[in-house]
């Protein structure tokens, strides 16, 4: 039997999987998460829905990476916004490109 430091880390560990685990039931699924941090950057959200959010960033980080990501892209579009603006769409289709779509989507239709 092993007595000191490392059995301590093991009830640490276990206490510590049992929180996450709790945090992981409690919290929305990813999917909705995402979605109520897209809808944070539009308008306030009610402190309860906050609250989870933050909870579900403690047990996930690829949501937090989420986050941070969309945080990123708004300030660089806010800072940045005359590269935006006034472009060609230089990454459209051209003409031939865009009658020759028409034309399959034409024949898929008439089938």
């Amino acid at each position: 039997m092993q007595v000191g430091p490392t059995q301590d880390v093991k009830g640490l560990k276990l206490r510590i999987g049992m929180i996450a685990g709790w945090l992981i039931k409690m919290t929305p699924p990813c999917n909705r998460i995402v979605k109520l941090v897209s809808e944070g950057m539009d308008h306030p959200l009610p402190l309860g829905t906050r609250v989870k959010i933050r909870l579900h960033f403690l047990v996930c980080k690829w949501c937090e990476r989420y986050k941070q990501q969309l945080v990123f892209i708004r300030s660089a579009m806010h800072q940045h916004p005359d590269k935006l603006m006034g472009q060609e769409p230089s990454a459209g289709l051209s003409a031939e490109a865009r009658e020759r779509l028409k034309q399959v989507l034409r024949q898929r239709q008439a089938q």
